[in-house]
């Protein structure tokens, strides 16, 4: 009887809580997460129809890591090795999207990405719509941009705040294709600042710039810079985290004001979106949405430009 009656019963109950479930209610599917040197995800591939309700059990085998899927707005927190950790979710909308490792766990943890597919069964032969980026191809975005002019000193936003109300700017354009290095410049040419010293210039720039964004925005940036860039970049934006070590070129010094002066957002968004070509910078462009990709930009910014004075 215990044969008869036991053996197909766990089959059918490792069927329902191990594989894709196939009564049109929850889609059941088992993850594993190990070091990218030890295989990565696995699987690497999912599939699903729009309108599942996806249950992902995610198991670490070696190391802490993490799951989210950033176009979805899903991040489960840490995957203790030896535990279950269960997501659920609608697929509720088509299209390709990368599920990533989002704790530093390996040299190579970028490597750490799969995709999940959503299709539609009513037309599973649609091709999906990849998002155009504009204006990548105008944009030098792996040359050095080493900036004519930077500050010595940080530039303080509030006292540029100060000085704006004191004297009238002529208009400047937008700010995010313009590198701080030629905004300075273009408002040490006019008549109204003649008086001020390079260090006032460089607060205005620095007002400008805080100006063109929000605190909640910044907020935003910092929490995805912390989870997702600090461990190469460093906690400070020195260039200093962990993960640089194993990189072929040292990542960005964003405390470097030479270096962050003489680029603009643009070209730091689309070195976001993109990628570094040869240095081991990952593409986060099917990760982030657009949104967050520029508030992790304004937050950049403040490596170079301060509110206010600090200790």
């Amino acid at each position: 009887m215990i044969i008869v009656i036991g053996f197909p019963t766990g089959v059918f109950a490792y069927q329902y809580v191990y594989l894709p479930s196939t009564h049109g209610e929850v889609k059941v599917i088992d993850l594993v997460a190990r070091a990218p040197e030890a295989g990565g995800w696995d699987p690497e591939y999912i599939t699903v129809d729009k309108g599942d309700t996806v249950r992902l059990q995610i198991t670490g085998h070696d190391v802490v890591h993490g799951f989210a899927i950033g176009e979805l707005g899903i991040d489960v927190g840490s995957i203790i090795p030896g535990e279950v950790t269960t997501v659920e979710f609608v697929a509720d909308e088509v299209g390709r999207f990368t599920y990533y490792c989002n704790v530093w766990c390996d040299p190579y943890h970028y490597r750490m990405r799969g995709t999940l597919e959503v299709v539609d069964p009513a037309a599973p032969d649609d091709p999906f719509v990849a998002e155009e980026e504009p204006g990548f191809a105008e944009l030098d975005i792996d040359s050095p941009h080493e900036a004519e002019f930077y500050p010595a000193n940080p530039p303080l936003a509030v006292r540029g705040q100060a000085l704006a109300d004191q004297i009238e700017l002529l208009a400047l354009g937008d700010l995010r294709g313009q590198s701080p290095s030629a905004v300075f410049q273009a408002i040490r040419e006019q008549d109204s600042v003649a008086s001020l010293s390079d260090g006032e210039v460089w607060d205005l720039v620095a007002y400008l710039w805080s100006a063109a964004t929000t605190p909640e925005w910044v907020a935003t940036g910092e929490a995805l810079y912390a989870k997702n860039c600090a461990a190469c970049h460093g906690e400070t934006g020195g260039g200093d985290g962990p993960g640089g070590r194993y990189m072929e070129e040292r990542p960005t010094d964003f405390t470097d004001a030479r270096t962050m002066a003489g680029g603009s957002s643009e070209i730091y968004y689309a070195k976001i979106r993109r990628g570094g070509m040869g240095t081991g910078m990952p593409y986060w462009g099917t990760i982030f949405t657009e949104e967050e990709t520029w508030s992790i930009v304004d937050y950049l910014w403040t490596f170079l430009f301060k509110e206010v004075e600090t200790e």
